[in-house]
Formats: C-alpha cells, structure tokens, sequence
C-alpha cells in the first residue's frame, strides 16, 4: 500500500508544473469569462479546455514511460506523443463539427488559439528535458 502511495507523489510531484499552469489558465478564462470579452469563448470552452487537460495528461504519462531506462527512447515517445495529439485534435475538432456544434468557427479558434498555449508551456518543458541529454 505504501508503495502505491508513494508512486502517485512522485508522478504528482513530476506533474506538478503541469497542474499549476493548467489551474491558472482556468483561472484565466474564467475571468475572460466574466470580462466583457466574453462573447470571444465558446460556450463548450469547458469541453475544449478539459480535453487538452486530458490530452496533456496523456501525453505527459507517455513521455515518463520514454523517460525510463536511461533516457534512450525519449525522442521516439515524444514524436508519438505529437502523432498522438495530432490524430486527437483533429478527431476532437471533427466530432463536434459533425454533431452540428453552433458558431463552429468560434469553436475552432478557440481550440486552437488554447491549444497553441498548452502546446507552448508542453514545449517549453520539453526543451528543458532536452538539454539534460
């Protein structure tokens, strides 16, 4: 038990930049939300922004896996990661673009505009895994 108690803390302490950057871009569109730019979200901003939660998550447990035994294969599982997150969005996009999601252009931007932030924070930190090689 104790084992399994402490593997959850070090994943929570190698995920803890990830969770800090992720509670404050909530905390940052909800104040775009109660701004008067609030006819720039998308009323699905939620779905968006907990789907590039989960697919951070995801990607961030696959690159620990490329991490393990001496660093070998982590440029491998950082390209899957990409292929992954690639074949995601655009099945994400595409889902709800099929269910007739209204002001789908909005929705599009607002994907891609919250996307591309996730994304840079995800590469900044890969940067720094890479220099350590």
């Amino acid at each position: 038990m104790k084992s399994g108690i402490s593997k959850i803390l070090v994943i929570f302490a190698h995920m803890k930049e990830l969770i800090l950057f992720y509670i404050a871009f909530a905390g940052l569109l909800y104040l775009v939300h109660l701004s008067p730019w609030a006819h720039l979200l998308h009323p699905q901003v939620t779905f968006i922004f907990a789907f590039l939660a989960f697919q951070s998550y995801l990607t961030f447990s696959i690159a620990q896996i490329g991490l393990k035994d001496g660093k070998e294969k982590f440029i491998q599982f950082q390209l899957i990661n990409l292929t992954i997150r690639f074949i995601l969005s655009i099945s994400f996009i595409g889902f709800f673009a099929y269910s007739g999601t209204p002001e789908i252009f909005l929705f599009v931007v607002n994907f891609f505009v919250l996307y591309l932030c996730s994304a840079n924070f995800e590469i900044i930190g890969l940067l720094r895994n890479l220099r350590r090689f």
